[in-house]
């Protein structure tokens, strides 16, 4: 930051260095300014009395202002004085590392005036109190200008993301899922279009303790940043890790969605499955098939050999089921012993009913229960559509068919015929 000449106060000391920032001649005037003798300003590094917190500020500015020869850079920071204070001091640097004679940075350095020492100072450490904030925050925090470079970026990011300091966002997150990197450059899209982005959920690849890389679940949220005009300059982000919250959710979801005495899908799920089925019937060929099947000796396993051996039969045929439906059919425990197969893409009514003489084949092998042999029998009815229909409507077709199997006995298979 460069400050007007009436800002400046005190001598002024003429300082001549070398493209390594090497002191190479000092005037006697650096005593007056710092109180080193000349003789101990000599053949040191400027970066020997540069405050440890202003280095990296006076290394960005030397490299700036060697890479434009002829032209006049300014900067300040603290320099330690002989006695071993801090002195603010601006420092005009005009590189002539061109000159072929004489290649040198010519540099003018003066102390700064109190009241801009006091609004430098306050701003130093507000950054570092923001700076430690960020450190001791739970969620990675970063901010990026409007050409995506990162500006900022707390440790805590970094090791969310498992991933070192990068100079851009898109680099910063290069080890996101690759389905999910879509929905990360739509976000940033968004935000330097000045508008909010809240709660997206991402997924990274990071290296795990044992160095196998582990999936991670992170949630991002960004705020737009705009200067007194209104123009995006860039935008502020955080980034916390959830993946202990997302692995509870998907185990309440499989809880919700899935039997687990048969690990077939539930009775609400079965019947979200065939309204969405149904919902899709145009996009697919053939109809949709509902199979409605009831173990009819499920009560006499349960009151001769007890209800473990009754929960037996119905892991049994369970595993059955499952191994015997199409890549596209899905089966549901639908309550008790009763058990509802959604088919989807079954070209007609007559192959709907050849799958479930196929499935219920398969279901009524002898089982092995308890040192006891049973041959189960099903009771099955078939209902098919391949035009609109409510999902209630047609379980009720099935479920009128199955009891006109059980009526029949022998664990026939019938199919819905309108009356």
């Amino acid at each position: 930051m460069s400050v007007a000449s009436n800002q400046l106060e005190g001598p002024s000391v003429n300082i001549v260095r070398d493209a390594a920032a090497m002191i190479i001649s000092v005037g006697e005037e650096i005593t007056e300014v710092l109180g080193w003798l000349p003789n101990e300003f000599v053949g040191h590094p400027s970066t020997d009395f540069v405050h440890p917190e202003d280095q990296p500020t006076a290394v960005t500015a030397w490299f700036e202002m060697i890479e434009a020869p002829g032209e006049t850079r300014s900067w300040q920071g603290r320099y330690r004085t002989s006695d071993g204070a801090w002195k603010w001091v601006e420092c005009v640097n005009t590189s002539k590392l061109n000159d072929p004679v004489n290649p040198v940075v010519m540099t003018t350095m003066r102390h700064v005036a109190v009241d801009q020492v006091s609004v430098a100072e306050e701003l130093r450490a507000r950054k570092q109190l923001l700076s430690r904030l960020s450190d001791a925050m739970p969620i990675g925090m970063f901010e990026i200008d409007d050409e995506r470079t990162v500006t900022f970026a707390n440790e805590r990011l970094h090791t969310i993301l498992g991933h070192s300091t990068s100079a851009t966002i898109d680099a910063q997150f290069s080890n996101i899922v690759d389905d999910d990197r879509p929905a990360l450059d739509s976000a940033l899209d968004t935000v330097l279009a000045n508008e909010a982005v809240d709660d997206l959920e991402l997924r990274f690849s990071r290296p795990s303790e044992d160095g196998t890389s582990e999936e991670r679940v992170c949630v991002l949220s960004m705020r737009p940043l705009t200067d007194e005009a209104g123009d995006v300059t860039g935008a502020v982000g955080c980034v916390s890790d959830v993946t202990a919250q997302a692995v509870l959710r998907r185990q309440l979801e499989n809880r919700v969605n899935t039997d687990e005495l048969t690990m077939c899908v539930s009775r609400v799920r079965i019947l979200e499955v065939l309204a969405e089925v149904l919902d899709g019937q145009d996009d697919s060929p053939g109809g949709t098939a509902v199979i409605f099947i009831d173990l009819s000796a499920f009560k006499s396993v349960n009151d001769t050999l007890g209800h473990a051996a009754g929960d037996q039969v119905l892991k049994v045929a369970g595993g059955r089921l499952r191994s015997a439906i199409r890549q596209y059919d899905v089966v549901g425990r639908f309550g008790g012993d009763e058990f509802l197969i959604v088919c989807p893409r079954v070209l007609t009514a007559s192959l709907s009913l050849e799958i479930a003489k196929r499935i219920t084949a398969s279901l009524t092998q002898p089982m092995n229960i308890a040192t006891h042999v049973i041959e189960p029998r099903a009771s099955v009815g078939v209902a098919w559509t391949s035009t609109v229909i409510d999902a209630d409507a047609l379980v009720a077709q099935a479920d009128d068919a199955m009891y006109e199997s059980k009526r029949n006995g022998s664990s026939s298979v019938v199919l819905f015929a309108a009356t």
